[in-house]
This record gives C-alpha cells, sequence and structure tokens, in this order.
C-alpha cells in the first residue's frame, strides 16, 4: 500500500497509517517495555526517504497468479527524488519462493551514486517481533551491490522490503 501511495503521491494528499496496515499496532506496549512491530519499519522509512517529487519507475517482473488477481508482478517500486539530490527506490518482492535481481537503469541521474540498501527481512516468513523478542526482524543496511555505467542490480530476498538509497543527482 505504501508503493501505491507513493506512486499516486499527485492525487492521494494524505492517507492514515489505519488505511496502511489495519491489523495491529506498528508499535506494542505492555507494563514493562515497548517495541516495533515488523509493519512499522517500511512505513518508518516511506516517512524518512519518500519525501520529494513522486517518480514512475518503469517495472518488468515476472508474474503470478493469486486467488484474486492474474498477472500480479513480484516485484512492485516507487522511486522519490528528494530536495537535496537524493534518489530513493523503494522496492517490495512479494515471491515466498525466490530472490529476484532488479536491475535499475539509472543513466538519466547523471552521476549518481549508491548509499546503501535498507532491507527488511526474515529467513523465517512467520517470524515477529515480541517482548521477549523485540528485535527478532529487524532491517539490515547492505553496501553490496553491482553498479556499471550508470546501470545498477542488487539483490531482493523474498518476501523482503527494500529501500535503495542514492545521492549525487544533480
Amino acid at each position: 500500500m505504501l508503493i501505491t501511495l507513493l506512486r499516486n503521491a499527485d492525487r492521494v494528499k494524505i492517507a492514515c497509517l489505519a488505511q496502511l496496515v489495519n491489523v495491529i499496532a506498528p508499535i506494542m506496549t505492555s507494563e514493562r517495555s515497548c517495541w516495533a512491530q515488523t509493519i512499522y519499519w517500511p512505513f518508518l522509512h516511506a516517512s524518512q526517504y519518500g519525501r520529494g517529487a513522486s517518480l514512475q519507475p518503469m517495472i518488468n517482473s515476472p508474474k503470478y497468479s493469486s486467488t484474486d488477481y492474474d498477472d500480479v508482478p513480484f516485484i512492485d517500486a516507487a522511486a522519490v527524488l528528494g530536495d537535496d539530490d537524493s534518489l530513493n527506490i523503494f522496492a517490495l518482492n512479494r515471491s515466498a519462493d525466490s530472490d529476484f535481481e532488479l536491475a535499475c537503469d539509472l543513466r538519466a541521474f547523471g552521476n549518481i551514486r549508491f548509499n546503501e540498501q535498507i532491507v527488511l527481512y526474515h529467513e523465517d516468513a512467520n517470524a515477529v517481533n515480541s517482548e521477549t523478542e523485540p528485535n527478532k526482524v529487524m532491517p539490515a543496511v547492505r553496501h553490496e551491490c553491482e553498479a556499471e555505467k550508470g546501470k545498477l542490480i542488487i539483490r531482493l530476498p523474498a518476501l523482503s522490503w527494500n529501500v535503495l538509497k542514492f545521492s549525487g543527482y544533480n
């Protein structure tokens, strides 16, 4: 839903957190502690890195069929060009079984530099954060990618949320 909101920022001017998740609270509390649920992190990332001009990425992805829809792309993405010469790409891998390589053609952005990939992923798709394990599912920062002449290839783990951060666009 976050990616859809970012891609349609020209029409959607405000959205509530309840519209995005509508299942459980992003932050849980008890009398002894508090912890972030996994849904907290994409919302935080969109808030931090989704400011600027929303771009319309062209996405070419393998597809699958679900109970309700056919031709659902495994990879979905949105991009935001920041006022600070940054470019942030938000990418989702919906596949439960396969990692995918995301290939980005960034030649139109001149000498843009890849900074990092923030990835929210856990090998156990049913893993959750809890009071006893508040950091079981946490975002990790990676710096590995293949880049050459304005083209970037980066791995998106199965069932992962990713933020690709770039700087130096001018």
